[in-house]
C-alpha cells in the first residue's frame, strides 16, 4: 500500500511540474528554451501515463483477489492542487488468432479516420484501432496520421512502454 501512496505522490509531483511548465510556455518570450520544456513535458506525460497504468493494474488485481480492500488511497497533505485520479481504459483483449484479419499498408492506409472510416495504426506488425483514442484526436497524433505502420516511431518516442498498446484495440495483423 505505501509503494501505491508514493506513487499517487509522484504522479501529483508530475502534474504540478506540467502545470507550471505549461504556464511557462504561455508566457514564454525567450523561444530557445521551447524544446527542453517541450521535452519535459513529453517525458512527464509519459510517466504518469506509466504510473496510472500501473496504479490501476495494481487496483484491479487487488479489488480482484480482495475485493473488501479499499479504493486505491490519496496522499494526505497540502498539496496545491485537485486531487483526480487518472483516467486508463481498461485492456482489450487480443483477439484470437484464428478470428485475426490481416491488412496489407494498402489496406491499412485506407483506415485513416475520415469519411467515417476507422482510424487504424499498426505497430511491430500488430494492427490497433486508435478511434476512440484520445491521444489519437482527429485521426493524428503528434502530426502523425492514421493509417500507417508506426513501429519505428514508437521504439522511438515510447521505448519500454508496451502497456500503452496494451490499451488499445487489437483488430488485425499487417502482412
Amino acid at each position: 500500500m505505501q509503494n501505491i501512496e508514493m506513487i499517487s505522490m509522484q504522479i501529483n509531483y508530475l502534474v504540478t511540474q506540467a502545470r507550471h511548465d505549461i504556464y511557462t510556455l504561455s508566457t514564454l518570450s525567450d523561444t530557445s528554451m521551447k524544446p527542453q520544456i517541450l521535452q519535459r513535458l513529453w517525458d512527464a506525460l509519459s510517466t504518469i501515463h506509466f504510473l496510472s497504468e500501473w496504479l490501476a493494474n495494481q487496483a484491479k488485481t487487488s479489488y480482484h483477489f480482495l475485493p473488501s480492500q479499499p479504493s486505491i488511497p490519496v496522499p494526505s497533505g497540502n498539496l496545491n492542487q485537485s486531487q483526480i485520479p487518472p483516467i486508463t481504459p481498461l485492456p482489450t483483449p487480443p483477439i484470437s488468432q484464428s478470428n485475426q484479419r490481416t491488412f496489407t499498408i494498402g489496406e491499412l492506409a485506407t483506415f485513416t479516420g475520415k469519411n467515417g472510416r476507422p482510424a487504424y495504426v499498426a505497430v511491430n506488425g500488430i494492427v490497433y484501432d486508435v478511434t476512440n483514442n484520445r491521444a489519437w484526436a482527429a485521426a493524428t497524433h503528434f502530426g502523425l496520421l492514421a493509417g500507417k505502420d508506426y513501429t519505428q516511431e514508437f521504439a522511438s518516442c515510447h521505448a519500454g512502454q508496451q502497456s500503452i498498446l496494451a490499451t488499445l484495440p487489437v483488430v488485425g495483423r499487417l502482412v
